[in-house]
C-alpha cells in the first residue's frame, strides 16, 4: 500500500514493485493520475482517492487492502507537501494543515495498518512492515521550512518508537530520508509558500528511480533506515557536532532565499505599477 502514489516517489515506487510482481494498493488524492498508472502498469491495481490529513480515508485505504488481498505486507507512508514562509507570517491552519497531512496521516495509516497486521501469520519471517517516508531534514531543521521539517522529525521519533514496540510482533519498520530529489516538492512549495527554496536545494538531486530502488531493497530485506544520498547521514552527525558552523552556512541559505524574496515582491509591485494607465496633468485638470 503506497499512499502519494501519484506522482515522484510514490510513483516511482509503485512502477518498481509492479516490476517485481507486487500487488498495489495505491492512494492519492488525484485518481485519474492513479487510474492512468495502473493502465500503464498492465495490472489492474487497486486505486483509491486518497486525502490522508482525513482519518476516514486513511482507514479506508488500509481496509480495501486487506479486504482485497486478504493481508496487508508494507504500507508506504509517502504522502506529504511542504511551503517555505517566515515563521510568524504562518496561520495556525497553515501549521495545523500540515501535521494533518504529514505527520498524522501516517500515524493513522500505520495505527490502523499494525491491528491488521498483528493477526496476521508470518511471511519470510515478518507479519507486516511500516515504511515511513521522512527527510533528512528530520535531524536539521531549515530556515522558512520549519514547520515541515517538525513534521518530518515527528515521522522520525515515530519510527524509531514504532521500530522497537512492534519489533516482537515481527513487524518492521523502516524510516526513509531523500535528500534533494528531482520532484516537484520544491515546486509545489513554490506555489503554496511564493517563497523560491533553490537556496536549500543546492547540490546533485537523485531521480526519484534511484530513492525508488533503494525502498525495493529495504521492503525485500527489511532494515532500520534508507538513506539514499551516500553520506548524508553521517554528514548529518558531524552537523550535529558543530552546530555553530553549520548555523552560519544556514545564514547565508537564509539571506539568499529573503533576498531573493524580496527581490520578486519588488520586481512585481513593479510590474503592478507600470500596468496602471497613467493620466497626464492636463487629463486630470478641473478634476476635484
Amino acid at each position: 500500500m503506497i499512499t502519494g502514489a501519484s506522482s515522484g516517489i510514490g510513483r516511482a515506487l509503485a512502477v518498481e514493485l509492479a516490476a517485481r510482481g507486487s500487488r498495489l494498493v495505491l492512494g492519492a488524492r488525484r485518481l485519474d493520475r492513479l487510474q492512468q498508472l495502473s493502465s500503464a502498469l498492465n495490472v489492474d491495481h487497486c486505486c483509491l482517492a486518497t486525502d490522508v490529513s482525513r482519518p476516514e480515508d486513511c482507514q479506508r485505504i488500509v481496509t480495501a487492502a486487506q479486504e482485497k488481498f486478504g493481508r496487508v505486507d508494507t504500507v508506504v507512508c509517502n504522502a506529504g507537501y511542504g511551503f517555505a514562509r517566515p515563521f510568524d507570517t504562518m496561520s495556525e491552519e497553515d501549521i495545523r494543515q500540515i501535521f494533518e497531512t504529514n505527520f498524522f496521516g501516517t500515524t493513522e495509516c500505520c495505527r490502523r495498518a499494525v491491528r491488521f497486521m498483528r493477526q496476521q501469520e508470518p511471511r519470510d519471517g515478518f507479519r507486516g512492515q511500516l515504511m515511513i517516508v521522512s527527510s533528512a531534514c528530520a535531524m536539521r531543521g531549515l530556515p522558512y521550512f520549519s514547520a515541515y521539517a517538525a513534521t518530518k522529525a515527528a515521522q522520525f521519533s515515530l519510527a524509531e518508537g514504532l521500530r522497537v514496540e512492534l519489533k516482537p510482533y515481527a513487524i518492521a519498520v523502516t524510516c526513509v530520508h531523500p535528500m534533494l530529489c528531482q520532484t516537484d516538492f520544491f515546486s509545489t512549495a513554490t506555489d503554496l509558500s511564493g517563497m523560491n527554496p533553490a537556496a536549500l536545494a543546492q547540490g546533485n538531486k537523485q531521480s526519484p528511480e534511484f530513492v525508488a530502488g533503494r525502498m525495493v531493497r529495504a521492503i525485500e530485506k527489511p532494515c532500520r533506515e534508507v538513506w539514499p544520498k551516500a553520506l548524508s547521514r553521517l554528514s548529518l552527525h558531524i552537523a550535529a557536532a558543530i552546530p555553530g558552523v553549520v548555523d552560519k552556512v544556514m545564514y547565508k541559505m537564509r539571506d539568499k532565499m529573503l533576498n531573493d524574496h524580496l527581490s520578486k515582491e519588488s520586481a512585481t509591485a513593479c510590474d503592478s505599477e507600470s500596468s496602471i494607465p497613467q493620466v497626464s496633468a492636463r487629463e486630470t485638470s478641473g478634476v476635484s
